[in-house]
């Protein structure tokens, strides 16, 4: 007995070293193999929001390229906005060309970094603050977590406490309710939390009374008040929505791309009546696009796509017949396809290390409501 167990012992020890040894081993090739280089430079520095297009023109539009961790943040230095939309640590990286040159541009694209809790006693967020918003937004979640209270109900001061974490997706109906409760400090966001946010509106906030019967409040970005046609009373509401969340794109699986053959894809949203569709898009090392869909297009439709991991080539071109240039982008990369534009590839491999991005399509314009997405067509 003493002998098996003797022998036991020295055979569990040995297949133990020797699975750390092997785990060692290949960590040590990973930390000093890196991914080799992408033959293809870097794109040109973008400093302000790339306008997006609602129409599409006859022509060829170019795809535009934005190095996020290198783009100014509203209001300071640099930035072509003179005031934060969302506080000194927003980046409006995209708008849509509604209300263009004003305090209310509508539709705008904006990376967020919220920094951590500060103090170890913070005051609780109790009562009021509960809120909605009369247009359409979506946000996910870049790194770090939060806590948004989720109210039922006008009179709700308390609403369920939804954890949104690294990888969460959220798309929230106008007159979602949102906001207020109780959150105490051990809730709210331990970490850095960094969020892309999209609003389809102007960013004005409908606030609810604190005690029943009372009415609410209109609070719009620029200070003035409820532009027409604004129902800036709650009251007045006949029904409230509810949005669509995902904790984290951890609770899902990969399923293969029934676009493009060799790639993977994670679904977030798809709305079809609303042309509205949500993604995560992954492509392995090495990866190669298929022979006839070396290029390709929409008529109509806005691609918005945020890269979360790895590297790859993206190229440029200015019409079917141009051979392109192809540019290396990497995490923290916005791309923006609009109607018109060529998606498209040129010889060799797209990526050496592999790539993820988040992939958003609007049928019409850069609001819910286009109907169908069209089919991606193909320039031949």
């Amino acid at each position: 007995m003493k002998m098996y167990s003797f022998w036991r012992g020295a055979a569990l020890s040995g297949l133990a070293l020797g699975a750390m040894g092997a785990v060692a081993s290949f960590a040590a090739v990973i930390q000093h193999t890196p991914a080799p280089a992408l033959d293809a430079p870097e794109p040109p520095l973008v400093t302000k929001p790339v306008i997006g297009t609602i129409t599409p023109g006859t022509g060829w539009a170019p795809i535009a390229l934005v190095n996020v961790a290198a783009f100014p943040f509203d209001g300071r230095p640099g930035s072509a906005l003179k005031k934060a939309p969302l506080g000194p640590t927003s980046k409006t990286i995209f708008q849509s060309p509604k209300n263009q040159g004003t305090d209310l541009p509508e539709g705008q694209l904006i990376r967020m970094e919220y920094t951590p809790t500060a103090n170890n006693n913070p005051p609780r967020l109790d009562g009021g603050g509960t809120h909605y918003h009369e247009f359409f937004e979506w946000g996910y979640t870049l790194k770090g977590d939060s806590v948004m209270p989720e109210p039922v109900s006008p009179f709700q001061k308390s609403g369920l406490l939804y954890r949104k974490l690294q990888g969460g997706w959220l798309s929230r109906p106008p007159y979602s309710l949102h906001g207020g409760g109780g959150v105490a400090s051990f809730l709210r966001n331990q970490l850095p939390y960094d969020l892309l946010i999209f609003e389809e509106g102007d960013g004005h906030v409908i606030n609810v009374g604190d005690k029943r019967g009372e009415p609410g409040s209109y609070r719009g970005r620029d200070g003035k008040g409820a532009p027409p046609g604004t129902v800036g009373d709650y009251r007045k509401v006949k029904q409230f929505t509810r949005p669509w969340l995902i904790d984290t794109v951890r609770d899902m699986d990969w399923e293969n791309d029934t676009e493009m053959a060799g790639r993977s894809v994670k679904w977030l949203s798809d709305d079809l009546a609303d042309g509205f569709r949500a993604q995560l898009v992954k492509i392995p090392p090495g990866w190669t696009p298929p022979a006839d869909k070396m290029k390709t297009y929409f008529e109509n439709a806005n691609r918005l796509r945020y890269m979360v991991w790895g590297s790859m080539k993206v190229w440029q071109f200015t019409g079917p017949n141009d051979a392109g240039k192809a540019f290396k982008v990497g995490e923290e990369y916005f791309i923006y396809q609009p109607p018109r534009s060529i998606w498209g590839f040129g010889p060799g491999k797209v990526t050496e290390e592999g790539a993820i991005w988040l992939e958003v399509t609007y049928a019409k314009g850069l609001t819910h409501g286009g109907g169908l997405i069209e089919d991606v067509k193909t320039v031949k």
